[in-house]
């Protein structure tokens, strides 16, 4: 982890998510914090499918390239954008403002994404975008669980 590092070159900083203040790991910044949860829980929604609570839950999409190819293209924005905000919070002290500002990110980086794409993969892509847009419209929901 990237405070780890730090930590070898002695620029201490606490071990600590920045998004739920529970003991940070690999796992529990991707899976287990309330955030990747919450995000998880919209593409899950929207393809109707478990992308599952491991980076190896979610590789098994990536075996079928073709036929998962929009899933995985949503599930790396998915992982990879609280990675890049957690950084931006680390070392260029962003503020931590709400589960859809990440959305908005993951949201930006999936239609940028989608421009590389065509046919029926780029259609699949907007229309994610359309629909998370929608979703960002609404109050969050609190949920339980």
């Amino acid at each position: 982890m990237t405070r780890d590092n730090l930590r070898k070159r002695h620029i201490i900083k606490p071990l600590d998510c920045v998004y739920c203040l529970e003991q940070v790991s690999c796992s529990h910044l991707f899976f287990e914090c309330i955030v990747a949860k919450h995000l998880r829980a919209h593409i899950e929604e929207y393809f109707s499918s478990q992308i599952g609570s491991s980076f190896e839950s979610v590789a098994r999409f990536w075996i079928a390239t073709k036929k998962c190819s929009v899933l995985n293209t949503v599930s790396s924005a998915v992982l990879g954008c609280p990675w890049k905000y957690r950084n931006a919070m680390i070392f260029s002290n962003t503020s931590w403002i709400s589960i859809p500002q990440v959305l908005r990110l993951i949201r930006n980086m999936v239609r940028n994404w989608a421009i590389l794409s065509s046919g029926s993969d780029k259609d699949k892509l907007m229309s994610f975008v359309e629909t998370l847009t929608r979703s960002l419209q609404k109050p969050l929901a609190i949920t339980c669980g």
